[in-house]
C-alpha cells in the first residue's frame, strides 16, 4: 500500500471502515440512561447503535454513530467486549431492534389498499396494517418471514414451515 505523510493513498484508504480496537471503547451508561462511549481519551456523551447484518449477524459489525448520525466506527463482535459492556450494548440493541414473534395469523384482510394483519404474539393479539403487502413482507431465508408494518414496526415469524397450517394457508399467498 502506498502512503503519503503515514497515511493511506489510492483504494486501500478509500476501504477504510473504521473498525474499533474493542480494547480502547469503554461503553456505559449516563445517570439519564442513555449510552455512551469512551473511546481512548475521547468520551462520546451519547451515542446509538445499528446493525449493520441485522439478521444474519445481530451482535456482530455494530455501527456506533452520534445522535446527528455521523458514524464514529464499527465494533466487530460484542463478544469481544468485557462482559459487562457487552451487557449493556446488547440491552441497548435488543430494545433498539425489537421484534416480536408471531405464533399465529387469525386473519388477513384487504379494505382500501391496506392489508390487516390481525395476529398472535405470544398469547396475546395484535392488530396491525400493512400498505404496499409486496415490499413488507420479505423473506429472510427458506424459512423465516419480516413484516413491517405502516409505523416502521418489524413482526418476525421464525418458521412459516412450524406454525399452524391454517396461518400459513393465510400468508402463503403474500410469499413472492
Amino acid at each position: 500500500m502506498q502512503e503519503v505523510n503515514n497515511k493511506p493513498v489510492g483504494a486501500d484508504s478509500m476501504i477504510d471502515i473504521g473498525m474499533f480496537d474493542p480494547k480502547t471503547l469503554l461503553f456505559y451508561t449516563n445517570s439519564h440512561g442513555f449510552l455512551c462511549l469512551k473511546v481512548g481519551e475521547t468520551d462520546h456523551k451519547r451515542v446509538k447503535l445499528a446493525r449493520v447484518l441485522p439478521f444474519s449477524e445481530p451482535y456482530r459489525y455494530i455501527s456506533v454513530a452520534t445522535m446527528e448520525s455521523k458514524e464514529i466506527g464499527i465494533l466487530k463482535d460484542v463478544a469481544d467486549l468485557p462482559e459487562a459492556q457487552a451487557a449493556i450494548v446488547r440491552e441497548e440493541l435488543e430494545h433498539r431492534y425489537y421484534c416480536p414473534v408471531v405464533t399465529e395469523i387469525l386473519s388477513i384482510k384487504e379494505k382500501m389498499g391496506y392489508f390487516y394483519f390481525d395476529v398472535k404474539i405470544s398469547e396475546h393479539k395484535k392488530l396491525f396494517a400493512v400498505k404496499d403487502i409486496s415490499k413488507s413482507i420479505k423473506m429472510l431465508d427458506e424459512q423465516s418471514i419480516i413484516i413491517t408494518d405502516v409505523d416502521g414496526n418489524r413482526y418476525q415469524i421464525r418458521n412459516v414451515w412450524a406454525i399452524d397450517s391454517k396461518s400459513r394457508r393465510r400468508i402463503e399467498p403474500y410469499l413472492y
